[in-house]
């Protein structure tokens, strides 16, 4: 019978219903997956959801800072969405928490803040200036909507005020800066002898007969462990390239068209009025005329608004509100921006529900017409994106079934015109290609794919990626030629050598010092540089950073007992603790004071922000699907 049912699949027909099946899917799940949409979610933080479409963007944004990060050197596994999902949902629970936080304290962002921070941004400018194409462009890279980002930012300023009232609130008492200061203050003399790397290996020591003697006594530490290959099909979008008729190019453009046209726009700066509670309106009427007089003079907009503006949000700004297309702003201060001719004229007075408003115009952009053959190709490109993520899915249904109870990849690959490749070796371990994925390995070495000698279940991976794999070979563990692992005996037995040339030392220096010999003395007798420094402090020395943080890690009255360090691009160090000395307010000068002072604040406001948000955290109603 399901023989029967795969076979009635395999039509013309069929295949029109699997099509059109694909597609409504792909229609409402992408609506689940929109803002507002009806999918479910990932989770709930005090019933508000964390959509699944929050969550792939978190995960996509980890995975461009750690390209950003990394560049070419980022290990694949790294990028597993599987990997980077846990770490993605606890950031949106900590936003979520805090943005709930913030609107409990009636937190906002104006308009003229939004638009400060996004003019502002490099990111969006041209040689200084802010460009709306860049605006544009870098928006729609990042798949952000105009009104997306402009969300995004109001929650992002939302955020800084609540941290940054927060941190404000914080202090440190003059008895815990004294302690700080006696503790980062204190003084301790410290010796050591350098040691180079190569003083403590000789050439004898990794000659290529010692290499072979190490390999030969510890062979079973050179093993290769249980490796396979396999047979796998991948598909991709780009194996199902598909052409569009013109025509239909053309109808999707006449549907789209308008979303591409960008109206004219207006940067603005206002000075707002709004009448007080217990203020005469004889009052109010001589603020507003002494603005507007002392507009009239010539006097600097931005120093008036931030004087007298009562729009406390732009005033510290000089007034600044931020670019509108005509639908930003109450329409009585739309017309009169709309007037406005020149960069740099002011209205009259303006009034609105909200007060008087006087309004400058900073900028004006003019509407731009649409590049018809750009977006003629824009749109021609996508539909060929669809219409092949549409062909990948039919076909990756039809391999579905004919891998079901396929002998091998062969015959499944020749009917739908697939090729079957071949992997690398790869253990449980590490693996090559997309066999870098653990997950792929983990199949591998399941039980129905490796003892059972079945197809594995097709397997999603990024970027719209298919694979369904089989084991070809099983290949035991095995010693490893020694030629392969050379290099890693080698550094091995560097290693060691230096490891034990080092303890030796540091036992034959600490004999002198008990003995009640120097440090001078016992470096003389080694052949060894030995240094010294007096009086360091953790915020002012020269030692080695190394030796300073052992220096200050090793406790007080015991000279005899060295520590041994390693110093990057140097060699190693063997340190002695000589002297402690406590700290001394006085003797500190006040830039070293200040720096004290400072750096205690922010510790305890970092702290007092992760208490905050860890009560927050523990007393919410928190559910994760």
């Amino acid at each position: 019978m399901l023989q029967s049912m795969r076979q009635s699949t395999q039509g013309t027909t069929a295949k029109i219903i699997i099509g059109l099946i694909v597609l409504s899917f792909a229609a409402f799940g992408l609506e689940t997956l929109l803002p507002g949409g009806s999918g479910s979610s990932v989770a709930d933080v005090n019933g508000e959801e964390i959509t699944p479409f929050a969550l792939q963007e978190a995960v996509t944004q980890q995975k461009r800072q750690l390209v950003s990060i990394l560049g070419d050197n980022v290990d694949p596994a790294m990028l597993d969405d599987d990997r980077l999902r846990p770490r993605a949902i606890e950031s949106l629970i900590q936003r979520m928490l805090l943005l709930q936080q913030a609107s409990a304290l009636n937190l906002s962002a104006s308009d003229g803040q939004i638009g400060a921070s996004i003019t502002s941004n490099e990111v969006f400018q041209l040689n200084g200036v802010f460009s709306t194409d860049a605006y544009k462009s870098v928006l729609a890279n990042a798949g952000y909507t105009p009104e997306r980002f402009k969300r995004a930012q109001a929650e992002d300023i939302v955020l800084t005020q609540l941290q940054s009232g927060l941190r404000e609130s914080e202090f440190s008492t003059a008895t815990e800066i004294s302690a700080a200061t006696n503790l980062l203050a204190e003084e301790r003399d410290v010796r050591y002898i350098a040691i180079a790397s190569d003083e403590l290996v000789n050439d004898g020591d990794l000659s290529p007969a010692a290499l072979r003697q190490y390999y030969e006594q510890n062979e079973a530490a050179f093993f290769y462990p249980e490796q396979l290959v396999s047979d796998f099909i991948l598909l991709s979008p780009e194996d199902f390239p598909v052409d569009i008729e013109r025509e239909a190019v053309e109808e999707q453009f006449e549907v789209v068209k308008e979303e591409y046209a960008v109206a004219e726009q207006a940067r603005v700066s206002h000075i707002l009025l709004m009448p007080g509670n217990d203020e005469a309106e004889s009052a109010f009427a001589n603020r507003i005329s002494n603005v507007s007089d002392r507009l009239s003079r010539g006097e600097d907009f931005s120093a008036l608004a931030a004087e007298l503006s009562d729009d406390l949000g732009s005033a510290g700004l000089g007034g600044e509100l931020g670019f509108t297309d005509g639908t930003a702003f109450p329409e009585e201060m739309e017309s009169a921006i709309a007037a406005l001719t020149e960069v740099g004229q002011i209205s009259p007075a303006v009034q609105t529900e909200a007060g008087t408003h006087f309004i400058r115009l900073d900028e004006r952009i003019l509407a731009e017409s649409i590049d018809t053959e750009a977006i003629l190709n824009e749109v021609e490109a996508s539909m060929k994106a669809t219409a092949s993520e549409r062909e990948l899915l039919l076909a990756v249904e039809e391999l579905r079934d004919l891998v079901f109870n396929a002998a091998d990849l062969d015959a499944p690959a020749k009917q739908i015109n697939a090729m079957v490749q071949q992997s690398e070796p790869f253990s449980i371990e590490s693996g090559r290609g997309i066999f870098g994925e653990q997950r792929l390995r983990d199949i591998a070495f399941s039980d129905d794919v490796l003892e059972q000698s079945n197809n594995s279940e097709i397997v999603e991976l990024s970027d719209k990626r298919f694979v369904v794999l089989r084991v070809r070979d099983r290949r035991p563990p095995q010693a490893a030629p020694f030629s392969d692992v050379e290099a890693k005996i080698k550094e091995r037995l560097r290693a060691d050598k230096e490891a034990t040339s080092l303890a030796t030392m540091q036992d034959r220096v600490e004999a002198v010092l008990v003995s009640g010999g120097t440090l001078e003395s016992a470096a003389a007798d080694l052949k060894l540089e030995w240094r010294v420094e007096l009086a360091s402090t953790r915020l002012s020395s020269q030692l080695p950073r190394p030796v300073l943080e052992a220096a200050f890690a090793m406790p007080a009255g015991q000279p005899q007992a060295l520590r041994v360090v390693a110093i990057p691009g140097e060699g190693y160090a063997l340190v002695q603790l000589a002297r402690v000395s406590a700290g001394d307010v006085n003797a500190l000068g006040s830039r070293e004071t200040q720096a004290i002072t400072a750096r205690r604040l922010s510790e305890q406001q970092e702290l007092s922000f992760a208490e905050y948000l860890l009560h927050h955290r523990n007393t919410a109603d928190i559910v994760v699907r």
